[in-house]
């Protein structure tokens, strides 16, 4: 178990330095549109620093499947959560962004929230479970998603694509927690949970770059972390029974840490950016 929680450090911390890289980048390439302007991605394919940051992103996602082999969802996404720290202090020395303190408090109530719920979950799953209910918390994830895009009709849409970007790379971990599980590569590799994983996975990709553009990082990549450790979280407690009562009594520590969460991301989504940086350039 903390073999796993050493692994999924390390994941976050080349997660957090390859959204960084990807972030200093997105500001000076030429706009996706919300992440679908296809004549733009050319430019980003081609350059250095933005392909290093998603190897980092590749490499750290790959620490991570390995440590959710051997821990449960919940453990893991806590032991990510210093991640969304390591970014918010790249922004502000590498990006020069500033914090306001609403703000500062939004990202302090997320990290708060996120350990206080991993310290009151179970390290003790149960062995090979399976998940009962996935397609309707998948089309509940969905649903919300739409939703986030449908209602945000800011300029960017930064709140928005940083909502549905968070819902659909958590859900991306929840597909992989079956993925994981099965009984050999070959099953893996021929499976209906690879394929849900990759393109959870890739939409989820295409949204965070338009997201990365839209907004400020400070903003963005705190309240779509957010949402990608809350979604597998949640989703291991309703899916895979990972909820158990806490011998210490630190189940009372739950209701808590869903309000600081989910109340630090309410903070983000309510007084954070919502317009494109002046200095995207844009592809005529």
């Amino acid at each position: 178990m903390y073999f796993a929680s050493l692994l999924a450090i390390v994941a976050s911390s080349a997660l957090s330095v390859g959204l960084y890289l990807m972030k200093r980048q997105a500001e000076r390439l030429p706009s996706l549109q919300g992440g679908w302007r296809l004549a733009a991605w050319w430019a980003f394919i081609r350059d250095p620093l933005w392909v290093l940051g998603v190897a980092l992103q590749v490499c750290g996602y790959g620490l991570y499947l390995t440590a959710l082999r051997a821990a449960p969802l919940s453990v893991v996404h806590t032991a990510l959560n210093g991640g969304i720290v390591l970014f918010v202090l790249l922004a502000v020395v590498g990006l020069g962004e500033r914090v306001r303190p609403v703000e500062c408090l939004g990202v302090s109530c997320v990290v708060m929230g996120l350990i206080a719920l991993g310290v009151s979950l179970t390290d003790d799953a149960p062995a090979n479970a399976s998940a009962h209910g996935m397609v309707f918390f998948a089309a509940a994830v969905l649903g919300l998603a739409v939703l986030a895009l449908a209602i945000d009709a800011s300029p960017g849409r930064a709140i928005g694509l940083s909502i549905a970007t968070g819902l659909f790379l958590g859900l991306a971990s929840v597909f992989a927690k079956t993925l994981v599980a099965a009984d050999s590569l070959a099953a893996a590799l021929c499976s209906r949970p690879l394929v849900l994983t990759l393109g959870a996975n890739i939409i989820g990709f295409v949204l965070m770059q338009g997201a990365l553009q839209a907004g400020r990082g400070v903003v963005v990549v705190p309240l779509f972390s957010t949402l990608s450790n809350l979604v597998p979280i949640i989703g291991g407690i309703l899916l895979y029974g990972e909820w158990h009562p806490a011998a210490n009594g630190s189940a009372a520590l739950r209701p808590l840490a869903f309000v600081l969460a989910i109340g630090g991301g309410a903070l983000l989504a309510g007084f954070g950016e919502h317009a494109a940086p002046s200095n995207t350039r844009v592809v005529p």
